[in-house]
C-alpha cells in the first residue's frame, strides 16, 4: 500500500498546541512520503487478531478460560479492533484511488482480496473445520468425507455471517471487497468539487474541542436502531458499522487538518476510552444490577445504553490509537518494510497454523497456560516459515495470496 508520510510542514502543525476552543488549523499540503504509522498500526492490529484467535481456539476446548483475563482481552479488542482494520483499509483506498481509475481500483481489490478469499476457503477452511471438530469430538469421519460435506451442504442465506461460517477468519477479505465496491461511488464524489465542500464541513466539525467525537453519531444511530434486530457478530449491524469506519478511513486521509484535530485530542480520547471500557466491563462482569444491561430485551433502555456504550468504547479507542500512531510510530525501518509486505499472507495463513499446532499440543498433559504459550510461539513461527519458504519467493504463490509481483516492490 502506498501510504505516504506528511511533510515536515504538516508534522509541525500536529505539534502546534492551540489554546482556543477551536483548534488552529493549517492549509493541507501535498503528501510526498509514506504514512508509516498506518503500516505499523496494521501490523499491530494483525498481531492483536493473532493473539485473539489463539485465545478463542483455547476457549473452544477449555471452557473455563471464558472467565479468565484472556476473555476480557478479547472483549476489549473486539470492540474496536476490527473497526480499526476497516478504517485503515479505507485509508489505503484513498491512496489507491489517487493513482488509479475506478476500474483499476476494483480490479486490484479483486486480485488482492477475492482471490485470496477463494483460495483460502478452498484450501484452508475445510481443514481448519475438520481439525477443530475432530479435536472437540464433534466429528469422527475422514477428512475426505468432511471435505465433501463442507462444500456440498452450504446453507445459503442473505446474512453476511455466511461468509464467516464457511470462510472462518477470511470473511474480513470478502467484507473489505464489498466495502470497496459499495464505497467507490461516494469516494469518487468526494474527489469532485462538491465533494471537497463536504470534506471541508468535516474539517470544521473536527476543528472544535470534542468535534471528532461527533463523528461517532452515525455509528451510534446504526447500533441503536439495528442491533436488536441483527444481534449476531458479523451480521448486518456490524456490516454497516464497519462500512462507516471504512468510509471514515478514506475521509480522514482526505484532508490533513482532520488528522491534526485527532492528534490534538488524543489524550481526551484516552480518558474517555478508559472510562467507557471500565464501565463496559462492569456491565459484563460486575454486580447483577449492571451485568444485565446487554442481556435485557431489545430496545429496552438498558439494552440501548449498552449499545451506546459499545460505540463510545470503539470510537474513543480508535481516536487514541490514531493519535498514538501519529505520535510514536511514524518511523521507517527494514522491519516495517518486511512486515508490511507479509501482512496479507500472514493473515490468510495464521488461523490454520494455530489450529494445526493446537490440534497436537492440546493433547499433551501440561498446564493450560503452558499449552497456550507453546501454541502461540509455534504457530507464529510456522506461519512466518510457510510465508518465507512457500509464498514470498514464488511468483504464483504471491499472486494467490494477494501480494504484488516482486518487481513492483523494488
Amino acid at each position: 500500500m502506498q501510504y505516504k508520510q506528511q511533510t515536515s510542514h504538516q508534522t509541525a502543525a500536529l505539534n502546534d498546541e492551540g489554546s482556543s476552543d477551536k483548534l488552529s488549523v493549517v492549509e493541507p499540503s501535498p503528501v510526498e512520503h509514506r504514512h508509516y504509522y498506518l503500516d505499523w498500526l496494521r501490523v499491530l492490529a494483525v498481531t492483536g487478531v493473532f493473539l485473539s484467535h489463539t485465545i478463542t481456539v483455547f476457549n473452544l476446548l477449555y471452557w473455563h478460560v471464558n472467565e479468565s483475563r484472556g476473555q476480557a482481552l478479547i472483549v476489549f479488542g473486539t470492540e474496536w479492533g476490527m473497526a480499526l482494520f476497516f478504517l485503515l483499509a479505507g485509508a489505503s483506498a484513498w491512496f489507491s484511488l489517487g493513482s488509479r481509475t475506478a476500474r483499476q481500483f476494483i480490479s486490484e481489490r479483486f486480485a488482492r482480496l477475492v482471490i485470496p478469499f477463494i483460495i483460502g476457503v478452498m484450501l484452508l477452511s475445510s481443514l481448519q473445520g475438520y481439525l477443530l471438530d475432530v479435536r472437540l469430538s464433534h466429528y469422527s469421519g475422514t477428512f475426505f468425507q468432511y471435505f465433501q460435506y463442507f462444500f456440498l451442504h452450504i446453507q445459503f442465506n442473505w446474512s453476511p455471517q455466511l461468509l464467516a461460517a464457511y470462510g472462518f477468519h477470511l470473511w474480513f477479505l470478502a467484507f473489505l471487497f464489498l466495502f470497496s465496491a459499495l464505497a467507490l461511488a461516494p469516494f469518487t464524489y468526494l474527489k469532485s468539487n462538491p465533494g471537497q465542500h463536504v470534506i471541508a464541513r468535516f474539517v470544521t466539525i473536527c476543528g472544535y474541542r470534542g468535534g471528532p467525537f461527533l463523528l461517532a453519531i452515525p455509528l451510534a444511530l446504526i447500533q441503536l436502531a439495528l442491533r436488536a434486530l441483527f444481534p449476531g457478530y458479523q451480521g448486518w449491524t456490524d456490516f454497516l458499522n464497519w462500512f462507516v469506519f471504512f468510509v471514515y478511513g478514506y475521509l480522514f486521509l482526505s484532508d490533513a487538518r482532520i488528522m491534526k484535530a485527532i492528534y490534538k485530542q488524543g489524550m481526551l480520547a484516552l480518558i474517555v476510552g478508559v472510562a467507557s471500557m471500565l464501565t463496559l466491563l462492569l456491565t459484563m462482569y460486575g454486580p447483577p444490577p449492571l451485568r444485565v444491561w446487554e442481556g435485557t430485551p431489545g430496545y429496552s433502555l438498558k439494552f440501548e445504553l449498552s449499545q451506546l456504550l459499545l460505540i463510545v468504547v470503539a470510537w474513543s479507542w480508535m481516536l487514541f490509537v490514531l493519535y498514538f500512531g501519529l505520535r510514536f510510530l511514524n518511523i521507517s525501518n527494514r522491519l516495517i518494510t518486511y512486515l508490511n509486505e507479509a501482512i496479507l499472507p500472514f493473515y490468510v495463513l495464521h488461523y490454520l497454523m494455530i489450529v494445526v499446532v493446537f490440534f497436537f499440543i492440546s493433547a499433551i498433559d501440561i498446564a493450560v497456560m503452558a499449552k497456550f504459550l507453546i501454541v502461540l510461539a509455534l504457530s507464529l513461527a510456522a506461519t512466518l516459515f510457510v510465508y518465507e519458504l512457500l509464498i514470498r519467493r514464488i511468483p504464483i504463490a504471491r499472486r494467490l495470496f494477494g501480494m504484488k509481483p516482486q518487481e513492483s516492490n523494488r
